[in-house]
Order: structure tokens, then C-alpha cells, then sequence
């Protein structure tokens, strides 16, 4: 491109403002100084071209000799010829009259000319050349004639294309005007209010203060001195700007657009063209791993499709493994076998047909890993050192943009949650309103670092229950052995086949591992013997069978059904655990959404916080209490009403998972637990975990015994406590006891419960004694016409008589 600044209206090159400081500091200076600075004066008061304006540039080359010992004044011996960018030039114009080394190899393109040539910045997005050079003019101005920002030195950032790479560079250009006069032609016009405070406010910035060119036109000023410039390469930091600023704007990584821009500044950065860019998030909400792609711009339908829940945790743990110790970027120069192995999270990428890698993970302030930056090429070797050194500042960056989206999610579910699960919340939504008033209002009072305040309620009853698949654990571990047994016995059958036609080794080797691995999953399979057999299917299994296929022909159809067995959500054969999981599903929808309809009736006794969770089975809290309530008057009738409707729902939820048992393609049972507690506790919103929480020492006890009663067993017994077809009520006051005991004998003429009712005493648990227990039988054979309450239960549950 031509010179970046066009001729500025009179503006004159001189050395007189230089001379100005040579005479001052002859008089204040050192001895020393101010004889070198005596001696060069004497010499240039020789040639009285030089005192004034030069107009002639032959002035220039005639004395070039003794201009270069009168900038060796103003340019430090640090300063290095020919590394650093630096000079001495005409009045803002792009023309320079002494230069370093480097300075005029870059920019000045003809040897005898005195003009900068500055690299093409109109495709990187550069700002108007005349306008760049007005505003340094105006600072100037503003500053000599007005105090106003009072600053020697303007900078200013140009952008530029790289010739090499074609990529984003940019540089910064810095204008020192200590040895620069400014004159007004005529009266100095006067500044309006509006526009000085808009130039005061700007705090030199004065691009775009209105009416400020029309206030001072340029022809009312003439500039004479010179100008000391010097430049710098800034692109790493200026890019590391634009990715801030491209992140701070990001509200999702799905943001295909401005993913696409901050993919372009992250080449930029590593001064690499056509490397790509990846971001894998692993969000959690509620202690849960959700879903989510690779976030990039590549159009690879296996990098846009999710990842099973099983691939996400393999990611997740292998990630987290690899710099659990050592949490630095990771530099893959070649992605190998030998890599991967070391590696296995680079599996991912292999499949891909990346070559190089550059993987930064992301961890949170508690030092867990929120997701991982990718950086890859299809080139191997293209990556070095220096670009880690480079992406590294970047990466706090992306950790911030993680975070904020992190929280974006938290919000959204924070408002399905409201949408969806507010209906049992009403009794305390008012609390939380109260709050969030009285925060809002100390914010508009100014009160300092407003904090809101905590949610506690005081002196409620609590009231637990639970329906737990029996033997679940067992059931799953089981129900993967077999899976497991018929893909080694599959897979042992094709082994076999190809032995007859090509007796290898490996052939006899891979049979051998499989019997062993048949052998330890027929019997107590252990979770290191798992993970050896999953191991060995997945990776040694099919790479042998992906090899015969193209030596053996005839194995293609035993091979291919094989593969179509274990193509499956776990990538294995997935059929006894598929029962397992659809009759565990089945059973906790349809008890939960039974506990939510009753739920809805309970409410209608008094109002009271309520709270379920789904696991292995259907869990729920119920606290009540004249703190939750404070506009109704609390008795212990309502308590006592409640007691009653959490004995018969459980009754009712052990009908219907009985009645489901034919229904399921795996038959599993439930058992019924109850925790008697009659003495009051307070209960505290906690904001991390979204639940409320028991408070104070003393009531954790309460929660201690509510986690450890599930497999307590009989006293000096090995039998357990709870059994399918059964409610147990575990106690530690004999009052309880005897409360329950009404409950059950009301229940047991309504036809809900039947038969006697045991009293057993426990076995000590760890903190815990003294427990003991009634339980009762329910009565599963519905012989009498039901409740319409039941009905409306089995109807919702999806369950016929």
C-alpha cells in the first residue's frame, strides 16, 4: 500500500525543539552532559540549515553524518540497530529522515526515498490511515494548547496480513512528541463545553467525540519538530484481546459463527494457518455428567454426534488421568499407536484423522476438569514447543467461557426445574421471595457487599420413606455376566472356526484368554477383571476379526453378526443388562409418578416441603412444620395425618410394583422402609446442591441414621431388615413405636396391611445404637373393591387390576 498518513497541513520537519532541550540541559545537566551536549551544539551552530525549518531534503543527506550524532541524543545505546524498530521522522507524515537497520528493511522499499511503505492492513480489518493520523494530530493539540489528557506519546495498533502464512498480524506504532511545536494560525478557537467535557471523558480517545473537527479545524495549526517512532510486534496480544473479547460475547460454544472467528484468532495466535480448533465441555449439573458434542466448526458427523453416556465417562476419566498430576498443555507431535496407548484419550482424535495435537485441559477452581481445548492438524510434526507457549495465555480465557457456560446451563436448569417441579415447592416459594426482596432492596440502599441471606427453617418434622429394588446391585452385576458370557462364548466360536482353516498362535492365544475370561466371569467377577475383559473385546477382539475378515471370507457373516450384537449404547452385547435397566426404569417411573399424585393430595393436609429422589428405587423427604407455614396454625393433627399417608402410600407403591412384576422383563421386587423421628430439627437451603439439608450438629445425626438404615440387618442375625412385600419402620423412642402401631392396626382394617407385627431389635451401626424396628406385612392380594384414590393411582401408574 502507499504511505499509511498523507502530507499533514503545515507541518514542518526542524530540530530547533531538540536543540530547545540540548541549550536546557546545559544548564541544568551534569558537567559531563553538558559539555557533550556544549560541544555537539557548537557543531550544528555551524550550519544554520539545520537551525530552522528544512525544507530542502538535500539538507538531509548533505549532513547525514552530524544528524546521526544528534540522534544518537535521543535514541538509548540499548537499543539494537538492527533488531529493534525505531527512528526519527517528518511531522506526522509516514516519512522518515533516519531509521534503524531493520527499521528500513521492512518498511522503506526504496533505498533512496525517504517514505515508510507500511504492510497491507485493509484486509485485516485496519481503520482509515488519514483517520488514525487525525485523531494522533487532535490528541496533540489537545494536549499543548488545551491540558487536556497532557500525554507526549500516541499509540496506535495496525493490523496487517502476514505475506507468509496470509494470516492476521498486528503492530504497534508509538509517536513521541516531546521535540514537536504546535502553533495556532490566528486566536486559538475556543473549545465548547459539550465538546471538552466529551474530550475529557474520552481520556484521549477523541475518535469519536462529535463536533470536535468542526470545533478545530486543522488549517488553524501548524506543527514543526520531528517525531520519535517506534514500533513493536503486538499480535499475541492483541489477539489474546479479540479471544477475550470473542469469549466474553460467547453465550454457547454452539455459536457456530462466532466459534468460527475465535477458531481464525487461535491460528493467528499460534502463527499456524489451517489448524482447527475444538472444545469438549463436561458439564455437570447436580453431581450429574451431561451430554454435549465436540464443539467445533469441522463438518465431521462423528465430531457433531453426541456421545454415549459410557464414551462421555471413558472421555471424561481418561482426560482427567492424564493431568490429574501435571495439569500443563499437553504437545502431540505425531499421533501414533505407541501415543494413543500412552494416551487413550487420543483414540478419539485418531478416528478423526488428526495427526497433531495441542490438548489443553480446563480445570475449575476446585481442580476438577470442566472440558478440554483441542488444537489439531492433519499434519504431523506441525505443532512445536514455542505454539504451546503461545496457546497457554489463552487458556484462563477459555476456562472463563467455560465457567460462564457452565452457568448458563445451571440457569437454564434452574428454570425447567421451576417450570416443571414447582408444583410440591409452594410451601416455601414465599420464603425465597423474601429473600431475594430484601437482597434487592439492601442493593438499592447501597448497603456495601450485599450478600443474600440464608433460607433456614427452624423446629420442622421430618418424615422419610423409601421403596428400594431388591438385590439391584446384584441383579446388574449379574445381569452383565451373562452379557458378558454370551459375547466370550460368540466371539470364542468364530476364534475357533478360523483355527480350522489358519492354525496361527494368536489364534491359539486369543482362545486361551477367552477361556480364562469365561472362567472368571462365570464365577465372582471383580471390577479389575472387568475392566480387563471390556478392554480386550473392544480393542484386541476387534481388531483381530476387522483382519480375518480380509483374509477369511467365509468368516464374514459370523463376523458381521457379531458386530451387529455389540452394536449397542455400551458397545457390547447388551441384552440381559438392557432387561435389567428397561424394568428398573419401568419400576421408578411409575412409583415416582404414583408419590407425585399422592403427593399432590397430601399437600391439601398441610402445607410442607417435599422432596424425591430416583436411584435404585424411589425416596422422598418430608419436612412440616409452623416455620414453613407461618400463615396457617400448625397442630399435630396434621403431623399425625401425614404419618398415616406415608404408611398406606407405601402400602399402595408395594401393590403396584407387585402388580408390575408380570409386566417386567426383568422380574424385580421392592421393599418398603420408614425412619420414625418425633423430635423436631432445622433444615437450611444449601445453594451449591439446590436442596435443603438438615442444620446443626445434632440433627446430622438424624441424617446419618437415614443413610445407613437401608441394609441394616436384625441383631445378631444375617436376615435384613427390609424384605419384598413388607413395610419396616425403624425407631429409637418407644413413643414412636407405639404411634405406628395405631397406624398399622387403622391400615390393617382398612385391608392395606395384614398379619402380625414383628418387633426386632438391630445390629449396631457405625455412630448409631439402640435402633429397633416394627414390621409389618402388606396385604398384595387385593380381594375388595379398591379406593377410588387407588384406582386413580394404578391409572396414572399405567397399571390394570
Amino acid at each position: 500500500m502507499e504511505s499509511n498518513f498523507t502530507q499533514a497541513p503545515h507541518s514542518y520537519l526542524s530540530f530547533a525543539p531538540l536543540i530547545r532541550e540540548w541549550e536546557k540541559m546545559i544548564r541544568e545537566g551534569r558537567e559531563g552532559t553538558r559539555q557533550l551536549y556544549q560541544d555537539l551544539l557548537n557543531k550544528v551552530r555551524q550550519y544554520p540549515e539545520l537551525l530552522g525549518r528544512i525544507d530542502d531534503l538535500s539538507v538531509l543527506d548533505k549532513h547525514k553524518t552530524l544528524i546521526e550524532q544528534m540522534m544518537a541524543t535521543v535514541f538509548p545505546v540499548t537499543l539494537n540497530d538492527k533488531e529493534d524498530l525505531f527512528g526519527a521522522g517528518f511531522p506526522f507524515q509516514m516519512k522518515m529522515f533516519y531509521e534503524s537497520t531493520k527499521f528500513r528493511e521492512l518498511f522503506i522499499v526504496d533505498p533512496h526515498s525517504h517514505d515508510i511503505t507500511l504492510p497491507e492492513a485493509d484486509a485485516c480489518g485496519g481503520g482509515s490511515p488519514q483517520s488514525g493520523k487525525e485523531d494522533c494530530m487532535y490528541q496533540f493539540i489537545l494536549s499543548r494548547l488545551y491540558d487536556i489528557d497532557k500525554t507526549d506519546t500516541v499509540r496506535m495498533v495496525e493490523p496487517y496480513k502476514c505475506p507468509e502464512t496470509g494470516l492476521d498480524r498486528y503492530m504497534e506504532l508509538e509517536i513521541d512528541t516531546r521535540f514537536l511545536d504546535v502553533r495556532v494560525r490566528g486566536e486559538l478557537p475556543p473549545l465548547p463545553d459539550e465538546v471538552q467535557l466529551g474530550c475529557v471523558k474520552a481520556g484521549g480517545g477523541i475518535d469519536h467525540v462529535p463536533g470536535l473537527r468542526t470545533a478545530l479545524p486543522l488549517d488553524k495549526f501548524e506543527f514543526e519538530g520531528m517525531v520519535i517512532i517506534r514500533i513493536w510486534e503486538v499480535t499475541e496480544r492483541e489477539v489474546l484481546n479479540i479471544i477475550r473479547d470473542k469469549l466474553l460475547h460467547l453465550n454457547n460454544f454452539a455459536d457456530t459463527h462466532l466459534f468460527g472467528e475465535l477458531q481464525n484468532q487461535v491460528q493467528n495466535l499460534l502463527g499456524v494457518p489451517g489448524v482447527k480448533t475444538a472444545v469438549k465441555p463436561f458439564f455437570q449439573v447436580n453431581n450429574h455428567m451431561v451430554l454435549s458434542e465436540f464443539y467445533t466448526t469441522m463438518t465431521d458427523q462423528m465430531v457433531k454426534r453426541k456421545p454415549s453416556p459410557e464414551k462421555l465417562q471413558y472421555l471424561y476419566q481418561a482426560v482427567t488421568n492424564a493431568f490429574e498430576k501435571n495439569p500443563k498443555p499437553l504437545l502431540v507431535n505425531e499421533i501414533t499407536e505407541e501415543a494413543v496407548m500412552r494416551y487413550p484419550f487420543l483414540t478419539f482424535m485418531a478416528e478423526y484423522g488428526w495427526r497433531s495435537a495441542i490438548i489443553c485441559p480446563l480445570f475449575s477452581d476446585s481442580r476438577e476438569v470442566m472440558g478440554v481445548l483441542i488444537i489439531v492438524t492433519e499434519e504431523k510434526g506441525k505443532f512445536q514447543p514455542e505454539h504451546v507457549l503461545r496457546i497457554e495465555p489463552a487458556i484462563p480465557l477459555f476456562k472463563i467461557a467455560m465457567e460462564k457456560a457452565q452457568e448458563n446451563l445451571d440457569h437454564q436448569v434452574d428454570r425447567v426445574i421451576k417450570d416443571q417441579f414447582t408444583a410440591v415447592q409452594d410451601a416455601v416459594e414465599w420464603r425465597f421471595t423474601e429473600a431475594a426482596l430484601n437482597y434487592l432492596t439492601g442493593m438499592d440502599k447501597g448497603d456495601g457487599e450485599v450478600k443474600i441471606e440464608p433460607i433456614v427453617f427452624e423446629n420442622v418434622y421430618p418424615l422419610y420413606g423409601a421403596i428400594d429394588i431388591r438385590n439391584s446391585s446384584v441383579e446388574r452385576n449379574h445381569s452383565i455376566q451373562l452379557d458378558l458370557l454370551e459375547q466370550l462364548n460368540q466371539a470364542n466360536d468364530i476364534v475357533l472356526a478360523a483355527k480350522k482353516d489358519h492354525p496361527f498362535p494368536l489364534l491359539d492365544e486369543t482362545n486361551f484368554k477367552i477361556r480364562k475370561y469365561i472362567h472368571s466371569v462365570s464365577n465372582i467377577l471383580f471390577a479389575d477383571d472387568e475392566l480387563s475383559i471390556l478392554q480386550f473385546l473392544k480393542v484386541e477382539v476387534v481388531q483381530l476379526f476387522k483382519h480375518l475378515q480380509t483374509i477369511m471370507p467365509s468368516l464374514n457373516k459370523p463376523i458381521n453378526k457379531y458386530f451387529e450384537a455389540v452394536d449397542s449404547p455400551v458397545e457390547m452385547v447388551y441384552h440381559h443388562r438392557k432387561k435389567y435397566e428397561d424394568s428398573i426404569t419401568q419400576i421408578n417411573n411409575e412409583v415416582a409418578r404414583f408419590i407425585d399424585h399422592e403427593q399432590k393430595m397430601a399437600q391439601q393436609i398441610f402445607p410442607h416441603y417435599f422432596e424425591r429422589f430416583v436411584t435404585d428405587g424411589v425416596d422422598f423427604n418430608i419436612y412440616i412444620g409452623q416455620s414453613i407455614t407461618p400463615e396457617k396454625k400448625f397442630d399435630f393433627f396434621y403431623l399425625r395425618n401425614l404419618k398415616i399417608w406415608q404408611l398406606s402410600t407405601l402400602a399402595k407403591a408395594a401393590r403396584l410394583t407387585h402388580s408390575l412384576e408380570k409386566q417386567l422383563a426383568m422380574p424385580l421386587q421392592t421393599s418398603q422402609l420408614i425412619l420414625a423421628h418425633s423430635h423436631p430439627i432445622s433444615i437450611s437451603f444449601r445453594t451449591a446442591e439446590r436442596k435443603f439439608d438438615v442444620d446443626g450438629a445434632y440433627n446430622i445425626r438424624y441424617e446419618i441414621i437415614k443413610k445407613r438404615i437401608d441394609k441394616v440387618h436384625l441383631k445378631d442375625s444375617n436376615e435384613r431388615l427390609t424384605k419384598p412385600g413388607y413395610i419396616a419402620i425403624v425407631y429409637s423412642q418407644q413413643q414412636e413405636a407405639f404411634e405406628y402401631l395405631e397406624y398399622i392396626e387403622y391400615l390393617q382394617n382398612q385391608g392395606l396391611l395384614r398379619g402380625e407385627v414383628e418387633r426386632l431389635e438391630l445390629e449396631e451401626l457405625q455412630g448409631v445404637s439402640g435402633l429397633k424396628a416394627l414390621r409389618v406385612g402388606v396385604n398384595l392380594e387385593v380381594e375388595s373393591e379398591d379406593s377410588d384414590q387407588e384406582k386413580e393411582g394404578r391409572k396414572l401408574a399405567g397399571v390394570n387390576k
